[in-house]
């Protein structure tokens, strides 16, 4: 492509571009968009003029397929056409004005913990609000770079540039057992010696490696995985297993069991909010994240109320 190309390119005929590759026909893109299908080719033969590509081609019939290059250049116009909207989009944010429909990707003991509170928070201050929730033990960052989520909770701090994030709080770990079914593990050899419920590995590891020495060894241990938090609870009623978990737990899917702290150190537990950076300046966005803010400190409060 000749530098001077990209001056050919228009909102509109990415718009089309984009409508086109998600709905894979042209007839269909035309439906979607209330035009004929000349003004799709139109758009299209512009299109292929300045990137030196079909972009698509037939499959046979009324069906045609991206080329490798229509697809590499889908997401780089999505957020071309975000900022676009938001050079010509009114920045100023009226909830009590406002319908807000909400993605969260994030795990069962985060979902429990903090969404329940958020979503009071907002219903209160908005027109309207929908929240749904992804739930993953370990969201993945795609989520937000197709747009698929506004926010991730996660205990992992993003590796990437396009990714923004904000640690939400810091949780220590706690030793989970049911009390009916055996005694409280004391000692360094009483953990040695138990078996483990534990989360589920991603491709055979962990997403966040463990740095203790100790929580490697009793990683050893574990005879049962699960996809979250929540499962844990019907292996460990009425067993002698162990879980070693997020202490705030306490307040959520493992409530009714025992707990301690180990007698070795581990590692704290950080809370991070991630978010894409297309949304950094977007007024609505940043309306979210403060009152997501507002919820954890909210959460955090009955915490500590409930150490008392």
């Amino acid at each position: 492509m000749k530098d001077h190309d990209y001056l050919a390119l228009d909102g509109y005929s990415m718009h089309v571009f984009l409508t086109v590759l998600e709905q894979g026909s042209l007839a269909s893109a035309a439906d979607k968009l209330g035009i004929t299908k000349t003004v799709i080719g139109n758009c299209l033969t512009k299109l292929r003029s300045v990137f030196h590509d079909p972009l698509f081609v037939r499959t046979g019939g009324q069906e045609i397929v991206a080329t490798a290059r229509a697809e590499s250049l889908g997401e780089r116009m999505r957020v071309v056409l975000t900022e676009m909207q938001q050079l010509t989009a009114e920045q100023v944010f009226k909830p009590k004005q406002t319908a807000m429909h909400f993605t969260v990707g994030t795990n069962d003991f985060q979902r429990d913990l903090i969404l329940p509170e958020l979503y009071r928070q907002v219903a209160s201050e908005t027109k309207a609000f929908s929240l749904r929730t992804i739930i993953s033990e370990y969201p993945s960052l795609d989520l937000l770079r197709t747009g698929k989520a506004d926010l991730l909770l996660s205990s992992a701090a993003p590796e990437g540039v396009d990714i923004l994030y904000k640690r939400l709080f810091i949780d220590q770990p706690r030793c989970f057992y049911d009390s009916t079914a055996r005694e409280a593990p004391r000692t360094l050899a009483d953990f040695r010696n138990a078996r483990y419920v534990g989360l589920n590995l991603v491709d055979g590891q962990r997403v966040v490696p463990l740095a203790a020495p100790i929580a490697r060894e009793l990683e050893q241990q574990v005879a049962i995985r699960v996809p979250n938090f929540s499962d844990m609870a019907s292996f460990m009623r009425g067993s002698d297993l162990l879980a070693i978990a997020p202490g705030m737990l306490r307040m959520g899917a493992l409530a009714g069991f025992a707990s301690s702290a180990p007698p070795f150190n581990m590692p704290s537990i950080f809370m991070f909010m991630l978010w894409h950076k297309r949304h950094q300046g977007d007024a609505a966005h940043q309306w979210m994240r403060a009152q997501l803010e507002s919820a954890v400190s909210g959460v955090m409060e009955r915490v500590k109320l409930a150490k008392v």
